[in-house]
């Protein structure tokens, strides 16, 4: 992944701990003295790389599997009087997930949007 990478395996390393503390790009950036873009880059690469790790577990998967949505988000939106929207209409973002009992893992996936 970084072999021939100018960054050093050190920021590299510092990069990926900021990526699993979940710190924002430009954040991490100021902390370490780097270009945000640099930084963009890394996380995108750690993205791809967690979701083709993803993408081989899920097609590992056979046999019986729960399947189910949900939708996360605040509970009420500050400066809203009107009536609250339940269901599809709300400004909450839908995830999907599959859960296998029996080798004890699960897999989420959200959308943008949750169209019929």
């Amino acid at each position: 992944m970084y072999n021939y990478a100018k960054t050093s395996t050190y920021k590299i390393g510092k990069i990926i701990l900021h990526f699993c503390v979940d710190i924002t790009a430009s954040k991490t950036a100021a902390l370490l003295g780097m270009n945000r873009n640099t930084i963009n880059h890394w996380y995108g690469i750690f993205r791809k790389a967690i979701y083709a790790h993803q993408m081989k577990e899920c097609e590992k998967m056979f046999g019986e599997a729960e399947l189910d949505e949900s939708y996360f988000g605040v509970r009420r939106v500050r400066g809203y009087h009107g009536k609250l929207k339940r269901g599809r209409g709300t400004l909450k973002q839908p995830v999907f997930g599959i859960l296998k009992r029996g080798m004890g893992w699960c897999i989420l996936k959200s959308f943008q949007t949750a169209r019929r």
